[in-house]
């Protein structure tokens, strides 16, 4: 049971969860499909491992993260650095090599000690516009994430594990202040060739300047999507390598629109010849997902004045898709949402205009392919309140629940809030505790030794609200398997909002 002490620190209060979402300028709930050819055989959960970010057991001798999307730590639209957090009772070594879009690179070797997190700044000699990571470390149990900041604010998102021919986004945009750019990393001691086929609002594209990329071996190739794909408000990508392997990552850049400029959503937006921008300013990345699947998860959700959302499911295969999206309210119930995603089709759901959810509620959300197809399925959020940090995010469903999951990024500073949500996929209750890692230790949080799940709604614990203030990595056990994500909120006239999941720990 929840300890009166407890309560006040993690109460589920709507205007202490709020996930930002994607502005949707239809009003209603809208279902949209984005027609296009079949884009080519889905490869499925059995194909390659699920979970583009899954740590190591604390036995293995070797683990490697990837991560890329980030501009250099000394300027630009998301300048990186990463978090390397290790959970273990054992110093680890890393070797960090930093590459960039050009012959730039970098190499670093860095202890993380027992219990405790490092930082490596992304910079190379000179400077870069995109740089990239390799992180190998001599042991499990530690993750990596990359954390970015800029004029338009923060993102942290764990780095990839995985190395796959096969990579997807379910979304993206490019209009005249807004442009999504897939990083390609090839981690292998091998060059790869890679293809890139998209279905937007404009039907199927498969541009000849995006097929066969050569990506150098240990290197990375950025590829502006706006350099071919103009004008486009719904873009899911395909990621192909014909030849070898890589890691893929998608950054939304969507700046400060020009004065004067036509503003997507207004009638002057719909004349012929009118080039609108979109009014949410933020930066976002995030990495796609290496596999479709039957089943995906997001811990929170929450619709309300200022904030919008919708998910975007993506069908690569050759077959039709026939889906279920569940929330499971705070309050009350609600019917599932069902859709039909055709071969090369994209499906976008409005949860944020539903009826069947109350605005301030929060909830989780799951989806369910039910003939079995594999689909790829993206969260997207726009924070568009004038009293809250605004910006836009997304987040790539989880498809690995676990009962051990890690945080590494709790805070950006002073101005940032942030929640922690935990949420069951078994429907059944559960008992969660938190620890913060510190000083080499693993020290339950205050009022967060135990905390109650009732396997319906998610818990969604508000870390500004705690007695004393996090700031380190947090680990967080569960006695059933859950999913866990973490948010950080800009405040007042702080911009910058990003929402993402933890990384499952083994165990």
């Amino acid at each position: 049971m929840t300890t009166a002490a407890s309560e006040a620190s993690h109460r589920r209060l709507p205007q202490l969860s709020r996930l930002p979402a994607v502005a949707v300028l239809a009003a209603g709930l809208l279902i949209g499909l984005v027609l296009g050819g079949p884009a080519g055989p889905a490869r499925s959960a059995r194909s390659v491992p699920l979970g583009g970010s899954v740590a190591a057991p604390a036995d293995a001798l070797s683990s490697s993260w990837y991560c890329a999307g980030a501009t250099d730590d000394r300027g630009g639209a998301a300048s990186g650095r990463l978090v390397l957090t290790n959970a273990s009772g054992r110093s680890l070594e890393a070797h960090v090599s930093i590459v960039s879009d050009g012959a730039a690179r970098r190499a670093e070797e860095v202890s993380v000690a027992p219990r405790a997190a490092v930082t490596v700044p992304e910079t190379v000699a000179g400077g870069a516009p995109w740089v990239a990571a390799i992180v190998s470390l001599d042991g499990g149990s530690v993750t990596v994430e990359q954390e970015t900041s800029g004029p338009l604010g923060p993102t942290a998102e764990p780095c990839a594990t995985t190395v796959s021919a096969s990579w997807y986004f379910a979304a993206g945009e490019t209009l005249v202040n807004a442009n999504s750019t897939i990083s390609l990393l090839d981690p292998t001691a091998a060059p790869a060739i890679v293809d890139l086929a998209f279905t937007t609002d404009e039907g199927r594209e498969q541009p000849g300047a995006f097929q066969g990329i050569v990506v150098p071996a240990g290197g990375l190739v950025e590829v502006s999507l706006r350099s071919q794909l103009r004008r486009r408000s719904t873009i899911a990508t395909t990621v192909t390598a014909t030849s070898g392997a890589v890691v893929a990552w998608k950054t939304d850049v969507v700046a400060r629109p020009a004065k004067g400029a036509v503003i997507l959503g207004t009638a002057a937006a719909r004349a012929p010849l009118a080039d609108p921008a979109s009014p949410y300013v933020g930066v976002s990345e995030v990495a796609g997902a290496p596999a479709a699947s039957t089943r995906w998860w997001w811990p929170e959700g929450i619709t309300g004045r200022g904030r919008v959302e919708q998910y975007e499911v993506y069908n690569p295969g050759a077959r039709t898709a026939r889906v279920a999206l569940t929330v499971a309210l705070e309050q009350g119930s609600a019917e599932p949402f069902d859709l039909t995603v055709g071969p090369g089709q994209v499906a976008t759901l409005a949860t944020s205009t539903a009826a069947r959810i109350p605005n301030g509620v929060a909830y989780g959300a799951s989806l369910r392919s039910l003939d079995g197809v594999p689909v790829v399925a993206e969260q997207t959020a726009t924070e568009a309140a004038p009293a809250s940090g605004r910006g836009s995010t997304e987040v790539v469903g989880a498809t690995t629940p676990a009962r051990r999951w890690l945080v590494a990024v709790t805070s950006v500073g002073w101005d940032h809030e942030a929640t922690l949500t935990v949420a069951g996929v078994s429907g059944r209750p559960a008992s969660v505790r938190i620890y913060e890692l510190e000083r080499g230790r693993a020290l339950p949080v205050p009022g967060l030794s135990v905390l109650h799940l009732d396997g319906r709604a998610p818990l969604v614990v508000d870390l500004a609200r705690l007695s004393s203030r996090i700031t380190g990595p947090l680990v967080v056990e569960a006695s059933r398997r859950v999913v866990v994500a973490r948010q950080l909120l800009g405040t007042g006239r702080t911009g910058g909002v990003t929402a993402s999941l933890g990384v499952p720990l083994p165990g």
